[in-house]
């Protein structure tokens, strides 16, 4: 009898169409639980029609600076699986109240300029592209943001809206202009 590696990780990649359940995502382990998993090759993945496609199965032990890993490994209980989508959307929710007007002792700088320090790596590294650890697939989801601004010196009754749909291909650009 072949023994196959335990995976300690698997990615999948959610169809683009619509929202996967969780119910789907769960049903999906459950129904591969004890059995061998393997990545889809990548010519499938660009015409499939799948829920979910295997993008990555890494072993027990595997270290990012190994090799990309295919090889086939058994989905167990303690498997953790990262689902994918291809199309994400934030809402991001800065603070601008009076209270962050003041200096903070630690940095000599006004919280109020640490926020849109903060907004600018964040759009910045939502920009980035990524590899999917295992393979040499550059993940790059469409991702849609919207920038809500609070505060409360202006007496408004409902928050506002600085960007609304802000397409990732602009994340960085706008992240460079806050800093």
């Amino acid at each position: 009898m072949v023994s196959v590696e335990e995976a300690e990780q698997v990615y999948l990649l959610m169809k683009e169409e619509y929202r996967i359940s969780r119910n789907v995502r769960l049903s999906w382990f459950l129904n591969r639980l004890n059995q061998v998993v393997r990545p889809s090759p990548p010519s499938e993945l660009l015409k499939s029609e799948n829920e979910l496609d295997v993008l990555s199965v890494l072993p027990k032990g595997w270290q990012p600076d190994s090799s990309s890993s295919s090889c086939p490994c058994l989905l167990v209980p303690s498997t953790r699986v990262t689902f994918l989508a291809r199309r994400y959307r934030f809402i991001i929710e800065l603070d601008l109240s009076p209270s962050t007007g003041i200096v903070d002792d630690s940095t000599g700088e006004m919280i109020f300029d640490e926020v849109f320090h903060a907004l600018s790596r964040c759009l910045i590294g939502l920009a980035k592209p990524f590899k999917v650890p295992g393979t040499d697939h550059m993940f790059q989801p469409e991702i849609f943001i919207t920038i809500l601004a609070y505060s409360s010196i202006i007496g408004l009754s409902s928050h506002q809206v600085w960007i609304s749909g802000l397409c990732e291909s602009h994340c960085a650009l706008v992240g460079r202009f806050f800093f």
